[in-house]
């Protein structure tokens, strides 16, 4: 038989996560599986970004932007969103037929972006192919009542029933029961997976090396970090404001890792304001590495983000964005509650209360309080899962069918 194949199909304009841990599962499947190739179908507009192990591609797909519960907009292409969610259905439906993955991964959204996966969801049924249908969602999506309202009127729990063979959640129950919550356990039952917090396990240089290389070997650093960036500026401009405030003498040294979608006007305006404050400004960089080198983490509630900062055990300082969806305040909020991370509410962020957050951080007689961290170990068991889906050699592969060219998308 052919090499197995894997499809993963994630959507994230705005910022970096999903696109994240659809390469980090990658790369994990690939390393575990010496045959499978894995396809990667992104539509960020920095894709790949991140390093693609051999025997992992992309297709990248035209970008949209979300701006509200199920709404998007069209990202960098001036043409009507209705012809740009047409184009993408079509370009999605005619991979899978091409490619004839054994096992197709959708991350996030059941039934793709305003349900332009459906189609190929449908194409994929009704030719009868051995293709196994998995759902990967991270452990909070929005406020329960508004997912489950999106996914009620876009027919997502019929989808859910009649496409999906599994769901595997990136999280862990004790933290955030996700399948009851947003009703998955009604509709799948024992085919929902808890598989632990999905975390970059790649390795990272030594924190010596990285203070070394900064020129900060006897100083504290607080690390900045704030995912892709784009909404993120007047949280690196409050700390520095905030940094203004504390003693000169007890000022750390700070390592600001803005991110790609930061605009060119607002990192130069950074850079200006850093220069005298012994903050090393970068758009991008080894931020694992820099996290794992720091003594005290400012971030927002990505899911990413904070699974690294429990990975590394750093104290840190959480800021959640404020919408479009209320996924980062919840996280913050749950994770608060469980000692992981001292929190700011968006809401109440000025530099003040930085900076007072900053001083008890730094403190040498701070330390973090109980601290119940939940299971890390989800790149490794979602891996497992998937793997688990591959077929034996005596399973045939899905054949692409060339009487599927041409014929309309409809959705």
């Amino acid at each position: 038989m052919s090499n197995p194949r894997l499809l993963v199909y994630t959507q994230d304009s705005f910022g970096l996560g999903h696109l994240r841990r659809a390469t980090n599962l990658a790369n994990a499947l690939v390393a575990e599986h010496a045959d499978l190739s894995v396809l990667l179908v992104v539509d960020s507009p920095v894709a790949p970004f991140f390093e693609l192990r051999p025997r992992v591609d992309f297709i990248k797909l035209p970008t949209v932007v979300k701006v509200g519960a199920g709404l998007f907009r069209t990202g960098r292409l001036g043409a009507d969103y209705e012809d740009v969610k047409a184009l993408r259905s079509h370009l999605i439906r005619e991979t899978v037929l091409r490619f004839a993955p054994h096992v197709i991964l959708v991350d996030h959204m059941p039934g793709g972006a305003n349900r332009e996966l459906m189609p190929t969801l449908a194409a994929v049924r009704r030719r009868k192919l051995a293709t196994r249908m998995v759902l990967g969602l991270r452990d909070i999506i929005d406020e329960p009542a508004v997912t489950r309202a999106v996914w009620r009127r876009e027919r997502t729990y019929a989808a859910m029933q009649r496409h999906y063979d599994e769901v595997l959640i990136y999280g862990s129950p004790e933290v955030f029961p996700a399948a009851e919550e947003y009703g998955i356990a009604s509709v799948m039952g024992e085919h929902v997976k808890y598989c632990g917090y999905l975390c970059n396990l790649e390795e990272v240089e030594e924190p010596a090396r990285v203070r070394a290389e900064l020129g900060l070997l006897h100083l504290p650093i607080v690390a900045v970090t704030v995912g892709g960036g784009a909404d993120a500026y007047g949280l690196m401009q409050t700390y520095l404001e905030a940094l203004r405030l504390l003693d000169a003498r007890r000022r750390p040294a700070t390592v600001m890792l803005t991110g790609p979608f930061l605009g060119e006007s607002e990192r130069l305006a950074l850079r200006e304001r850093a220069g005298s404050l012994g903050v090393h400004v970068r758009s991008t960089g080894d931020g694992p590495s820099t996290l794992n080198a720091a003594d005290v983490v400012v971030s927002m509630a990505g899911y990413n983000t904070l699974s690294e900062i429990l990975r590394f055990g750093k104290r840190a300082i959480v800021v959640p964005r404020a919408g479009p969806s209320a996924e980062q305040r919840m996280r913050a909020r749950l994770f608060a509650t469980r000692g992981l991370i001292d929190l700011i509410e968006p809401t109440c962020l000025d530099a003040g209360t930085l900076a007072r957050a900053l001083e008890r951080a730094l403190s040498a007689t701070a330390r973090p309080g109980p601290r119940s961290v939940p299971d890390l170990s989800g790149l490794a068991r979602a891996s497992r899962a998937l793997l688990e889906h591959l077929p034996c050699a005596s399973t045939p592969a899905p054949a692409f069918d060339p009487a599927m060219q041409g014929l309309a998308v409809s959705s």
